[in-house]
């Protein structure tokens, strides 16, 4: 579930600043984003539980890279977590099985720890 607090809305400038990140908060990925602009004082904040929008995750592996992480196999990521942790679609994990999967560096560590 998602939670948003908006104050007002503007066209983004150069001024505008944005922040996302994401964390593991009691063994799931916890993602949140916050916008300011200075020049219009407006302000936006949004979080939520599990994978994050496509929005913020640009943010996040723009900054960050990604981690490309094996899927299935006796080294790889196990399919079922995959799958339930990152909402996937059958054919998203199909292509993730076959061409790896790019991972923030947050969501490669949760991932990771499901290898056990």
């Amino acid at each position: 579930m998602a939670e948003h607090l908006v104050t007002h809305s503007c066209e983004p400038c150069s001024s505008c600043q944005d922040e996302s990140w994401q964390r593991i908060a009691d063994g799931r990925l916890r993602w949140e984003w916050q916008h300011y602009c200075p020049v219009s004082r407006t302000q936006a904040c949004e979080g939520g539980w599990g994978p994050a929008p496509e929005y913020v995750r640009e943010e996040i592996v723009a900054r960050e890279g990604t981690v490309r992480l094996e899927v299935g196999g006796p080294h790889g990521i196990p399919l079922k977590p995959l799958r339930e942790l990152m909402a996937l679609s059958l054919p998203e994990l199909v292509h993730a099985r076959t061409h790896g999967f790019e991972a923030t560096p947050v969501e490669a560590a949760l991932l990771r720890g499901t290898l056990g």
